[in-house]
């Protein structure tokens, strides 16, 4: 904080005596975790008056917080959370809604009773949950979770020997795992970005650095297609994760969109913690794919995830319609274009049209695989539906709001930037905040790049058993990644941040909490290191 200049000054009608005791409990914590007393906001202490110090950018962003305090209260209740714990690992999973839990056991107990089965297409429920996300019915699958998405995705495209994807050193096994398949089975080749990491600038592979921010990934990607064209290769496709599940970069969809609309290139978007965190219109952005998961941000149950598939020209699209392929279907089109044609009649006439992408409903040939969890399926569309409800928009700009939060209270607890491995720039700012813990603490001896079994096989990293305390000592959970880190030009080195997810059963005291208590943890844990 800085100290104002100022003498005197009349405070603030919010934080006069009267103001300040009709608090709700949750400001109130505030200011008790800043050590800040009701006396001294009487007077204006805390805000710059007198010779007192300014608002900093946290307590100011947590204030905005809560000026919608009571509307996420309300929110807040209608999850079965056990409240003795604080949940912030998101990212893995998320948790359903009291009513969506509800209706999701009855209809189990309803299709155990009379022997449902769950054949079909599921028009019904593709309807309802495609303006939440900018596109048609045809273009959204209710699938099995975000690697099924990938997988279905990558696989489905009709690759050719030397075709080359270009995708990051950040990718999750859901997406890499298939790409791996398609290099095995097709001959792709895969060529890899290097990621930064950090807040401002950063250091980038070539040993150059640059301010961190959206148009450093314009550059980083299309210079890749640019160095694989000049290397005489057929660049076919671009696949990146949006956020980066290992350190919470959002790599910004509209920057890689123009790559690939330059280069007519086909995008595929890992996009796993994209549905209900992000409050993205699909079809503006023109991605070909995107896999997502219904059971993480978007609190549907396990085993569902949300699949686009572009199915027409879009403005931000690359030119190519790609041909596509459903890796898995019980279902049949005529060459007129009509669904649900049975399979007997294909060789009377009738052609599958794969490859006429946009002349029949791709998303109801990839939902119709045989009986599937109809309950699941409807109980991930009642999940949808509140977040529609809640408005999508609304729920975007509060957990990125807890996100940038987060990322300030690191600034102030460990006293710089540099703890953070994500940025706060807008263009990059996801509700996944990645951080080294140990940072600047005595002792500490760089415990976020050391194992405890000198790295020769999967090793238990200090911060995992930070990770492992903060659940059994203080019963907050969270979770740390394995993230290659640039280190110099050329080199990496791999580093175990923790990373905290911020949703919409937050507030800023979970958020105090959580910090306050890891910190205490990695004070600990440097103490006995050193």
């Amino acid at each position: 904080m800085s100290n104002s200049s100022s003498t005197s000054c009349s405070p603030s009608s919010d934080f006069d005596q009267q103001g300040t005791q009709s608090w709700s409990p949750k400001r109130r914590d505030f200011m008790r975790v800043l050590g800040v007393g009701a006396g001294a906001l009487a007077t204006g202490g805390l805000f710059g008056c007198g010779g007192a110090t300014a608002a900093s950018a946290a307590e100011n962003q947590r204030l905005a917080l809560l000026a919608d305090e009571a509307f996420w209260t309300q929110v807040q209740s209608r999850f079965l959370l056990d409240s003795s714990k604080l949940y912030m690992n998101i990212g893995t999973a998320g948790s359903m809604p009291r009513s969506v839990v509800e209706s999701y056991n009855a209809e189990n107990l309803d299709y155990a009773r009379e022997s449902r089965n769950g054949y079909g297409n599921f028009a019904t429920q593709r309807t309802a949950l495609a303006p939440g996300f900018g596109v048609d019915p045809d273009e959204i699958v209710i699938s099995g979770n975000t690697s099924d998405g990938m997988s279905k995705a990558i696989l489905g495209i009709p690759w050719q020997a030397g075709d080359v994807v270009i995708t990051t050193n950040h990718e999750h096994p859901g997406g890499y795992v298939p790409l791996g398949i398609a290099v095995e089975r097709y001959g792709v080749i895969v060529r890899r970005v290097t990621l930064p990491a950090g807040d401002g600038n950063v250091r980038l592979f070539d040993g150059s650095s640059a301010p961190h921010n959206a148009a450093l990934y314009r550059t980083l990607f299309r210079n890749e297609v640019l160095a694989a064209r000049a290397a005489g290769q057929r660049v076919r496709a671009i696949m990146w994760s949006s956020p980066t599940y290992l350190t919470g970069i959002m790599l910004p969809i509209r920057e890689i969109m123009q790559v690939c609309k330059e280069f007519d290139l086909i995008s595929i978007c890992d996009g796993a913690h994209l549905p209900g965190m992000m409050a993205y219109n699909y079809a503006d952005l023109g991605v070909d794919f995107m896999a997502g998961a219904g059971h993480k941000w978007q609190c549907g149950p396990g085993g569902t995830g949300i699949l686009i598939v572009r199915n027409k020209a879009r403005a931000n699209a690359a030119a190519t319609l790609p041909p596509y392929f459903p890796v898995i279907t019980s279902s049949a089109t005529q060459q007129a274009g009509t669904f649900g044609t049975r399979p007997s009649r294909i060789g009377g006439g009738g052609q599958v049209p794969w490859t006429q992408r946009g002349d029949y409903d791709i998303a109801a040939v990839l939902q119709s695989i045989g009986s599937m969890n109809t309950p699941a399926i409807n109980a991930v569309t009642k999940a949808g539906a509140d977040w529609d409800a809640i408005g999508r928009k609304k729920i975007e700009t509060y957990v990125l709001g807890l996100s940038n939060y987060t990322k300030e209270r690191i600034i102030e607890i460990w006293g710089s930037a540099d703890a953070l491995y994500s940025p706060r720039d807008p263009g990059l700012l996801s509700a996944l905040t990645s951080f080294n813990p140990f940072h600047g603490i005595d002792g500490s001896k760089n415990l976020i790049a050391r194992s405890t079994a000198t790295n020769a096989t999967i090793s238990q990293s200090p911060s995992a058993n930070l990770v492992s305390r903060a659940n059994s000592e203080r019963s907050i959970i969270v979770r740390n990644t394995s993230t290659p880190s640039i280190t110099g030009a050329g080199t990496l080195q791999t580093i175990y941040p923790i990373r905290m997810s911020t949703h919409l059963w937050h507030d800023p005291a979970d958020i105090d909490r959580a910090l306050l208590a890891i910190r205490e943890l990695a004070v600990e844990i440097a103490t006995v290191a050193s």
